[in-house]
């Protein structure tokens, strides 16, 4: 007895259950990415050369249109990136309504997992069934490469997989008037996507135009491509005028193809050939590398491994860069293509022929699925496993330079600090248009008129034209990296008494000019044992613990920079039990390494006297004056012996107005 099909409501909710669950899961992508980004930025993990550049550029847009987008820059965006100025465009009237860089981050967050309802639609259009469209859609959502370039700040490539296969999409339905406008957006996304769009179109001039007995011929039939193609022509005629004036002006180029190497390792470009077949393995196995076996995808696949081969500088080091994304719509297209073609069942009737007669199946022999379902099921199930153990936001994932540059852990990315509450206490006391010279992980200063950030490669900032300076040495990581190139130009403006400390606290100093008097906004500086480096005993979870032994030093650092003032250093030490009677226990001081020596601020040797008991915490404080900007300042607990086992509970730094 055969069971009749499902008809009727139900069998058209079972019809469209697989793209319910495809938007679902979209929507889910875009609520956990678009949330960990703000938490990001929020957390001071972002960049202005990234986020920050885009979120100054729109300010300008929106503020008197497109002119030069900084006193710092003082440069065209719409004059040094063409390609990108469509994209850009659209995304103004968002900006408009809502003018912040949370703004950006949503709409990359949204745009990102757009792009799955053309996927699903194509991979229809290639007549695959509604559960095999969701598999390419989860293999799209799955893949490590894209969380990584979702989190990397914001990029105008993160639309291209929306504006891609929207233009293959309409390319196969035969919708000439939105194939020519989508078209157009994706050529002037970004240089790259100029090269895959071309590659696209080249291809079906090939498929469709192949070469005949002689050129006349061969004339004709592209004269005839061009009647029946006119969208695509004209589309691949802007590609190419594009593409020839990009390189001519040096728009495409420098930094694409004739960019230096530096570094090296996985925190820097790469430039050898293992290297870059790693990189290209990890790329392309969630897709099983199945668009080499398809002609038309391999003509779009092979300008890029050639353009890889070519360039100095990597787009996939640290892996998952926001170029990544180009490649993974190859990737994708090339899955789709070839389980659209029944590649897959005809290689594996090829390997079925060629095993022993007792292990071969002429059922499986015959079978050709129309889906390819083995394929698409392979390619999903690699993704996944890519997703659980190098996605940027998968637990099992502790090596997180390998997938992105994300300059630490993302599990403190999540983490909003004290030091980072107080630096947005700090940016509140700065007007909305005052000029402002800062560090590039504080994009929250763009959107302004003039801004200027110091950063290795950039041209040295004008300290004239600043009215306030805001340098961030917080415990983060990133902050401290971008930190020392601004320091110099602190220094300098405190040491020319043009400029007074008007907040300082957890490491962070804002400077405004012409100010004199005491910090508007002032906390202590904390610096908690994991902040300081060890060179004997060992953590716990609360303290450092030295047991009783005589060394010469238990801990030094954190070397931070401070301004002019009166200051107290409190150190919070425990003795545990069996301590002997009261006897030199350690010291404790206030130092800077010079090159004569090392230079003492204050210091004081610790008795086991001062301990009313064992497991009681003592505060040891140190009172010292810095007559000038002073850096690299230490904190150490040094010379220990044998009295008693010594705990180190943190130190405390407070300026006294």
């Amino acid at each position: 007895m055969v069971t009749p099909s499902p008809s009727g409501p139900r069998a058209r909710w079972l019809a469209a259950l697989p793209f319910v669950i495809l938007l679902a899961a979209s929507v889910a992508y875009a609520v956990v990415f678009g949330y960990i980004t703000i938490l990001r930025l929020q957390s001071f993990n972002s960049s202005i050369d990234d986020l920050g550049f885009f979120n100054e550029v729109m300010w300008i847009t929106v503020h008197g249109g497109p002119n030069a987008w900084t006193t710092y820059a003082q440069a065209n965006f719409y004059a040094s990136y063409p390609w990108q100025t469509a994209t850009f465009l659209l995304l103004v009237p968002a900006y408009a309504a809502f003018p912040s860089p949370d703004t950006l981050l949503v709409a990359q967050a949204v745009g990102i997992p757009l792009a799955t309802i053309p996927i699903y639609l194509l991979a229809r259009r290639y007549r695959f069934s509604g559960w095999a469209s969701l598999g390419f859609g989860g293999c799209y959502l799955l893949n490590f490469q894209l969380h990584t370039a979702n989190l990397l700040d914001f990029h105008l490539q993160s639309f291209f997989p929306l504006t891609f296969f929207s233009m293959v999409l309409f390319y196969e339905y035969g919708w000439k008037k939105s194939f020519l406008v989508v078209g157009v957006i994706s050529l002037v996304t970004n240089p790259l996507t100029l090269v895959l769009t071309f590659c696209f179109l080249g291809a079906q001039l090939l498929k469709e135009c192949s070469p005949g007995p002689t050129f006349s011929k061969l004339l004709h039939r592209f004269r005839d491509w061009v009647r029946a193609r006119n969208a695509e022509f004209l589309l691949l005629l802007l590609g190419v005028v594009l593409g020839v004036l990009g390189f001519a002006a040096g728009w495409i180029g420098g930094y694409h193809i004739g960019g230096s190497t530096v570094g090296s390792g996985p925190q820097g470009y790469f430039s050898t050939v293992p290297t870059r077949l790693v990189i290209l393995a990890l790329t392309f196995a969630p897709f099983l590398a199945a668009a080499f076996f398809v002609r038309t995808t391999a003509i779009l696949t092979l300008p890029l491994l050639v353009f890889l081969a070519v360039a100095n500088m990597g787009y996939f080091v640290p892996i998952g860069r926001q170029d990544s994304i180009e490649f993974l719509v190859v990737a994708l297209w090339g899955l789709m293509l070839f389980a659209s073609q029944h590649r897959g069942a005809r290689l594996r009737a090829k390997v079925t022929r060629a095993l022993p007669k007792r292990r071969s199946s002429a059922s499986f022999r015959s079978r050709r699925s129309p889906d390819s379902n083995l394929t698409v099921v392979s390619a999903v199930a690699v993704s996944a496993i890519f997703f659980v153990t190098l996605s940027p936001v998968s637990p099992w994932n502790q090596v997180p330079q390998l997938v992105g540059d994300l300059n630490e852990k993302p599990s403190a990315i999540l983490d909003i600090t004290p030091a980072d509450h107080f630096l947005d206490s700090a940016i509140a006391l700065i007007p909305a248009n005052a000029p402002v010279l800062t560090q590039n992980n504080i994009p929250q200063l763009t959107g302004r008129d003039s801004i200027q950030w110091a950063i290795s490669g950039k041209p040295s900032p004008n300290l004239t034209q600043a009215e306030y300076i805001l340098s961030d040495q917080s415990s983060n990581s990133f902050a401290l990296d971008w930190y020392y190139y601004l320091q110099p130009y602190v220094e300098t403006a405190l040491d020319s008494k043009q400029f007074g400390v008007l907040a300082m606290g957890y490491g962070v100093l804002l400077l405004q000019r012409g100010y004199h008097g005491p910090p508007e906004l002032l906390a202590p500086l904390s610096y908690s044992p994991s902040q300081l480096s060890l060179a004997s005993g060992y953590r716990t979870s609360s303290s450092a613990v030295h047991p009783a032994a005589n060394d010469s030093v238990f801990w030094y650092g954190p070397y931070v920079d401070l301004p002019t003032g009166n200051y107290t250093a409190a150190f919070r030490l425990m003795i545990g039990p069996g301590a002997r009677a009261p006897a030199y226990l350690l010291s404790v001081a206030v130092s800077r390494h010079v090159s004569a020596g090392t230079l003492i601020y204050a210091a004081s040797q610790v008795n086991t006297g001062q301990f009313s008991a064992p497991g009681t915490w003592v505060n040891v404080t140190l009172s010292f004056t810095l007559d000038r900007f002073t850096p690299a300042l230490e904190f150490p607990g040094s010379w220990l012996t044998n009295a008693a086992t010594v705990y180190f509970g943190g130190v405390t730094v407070t300026l006294h107005p």
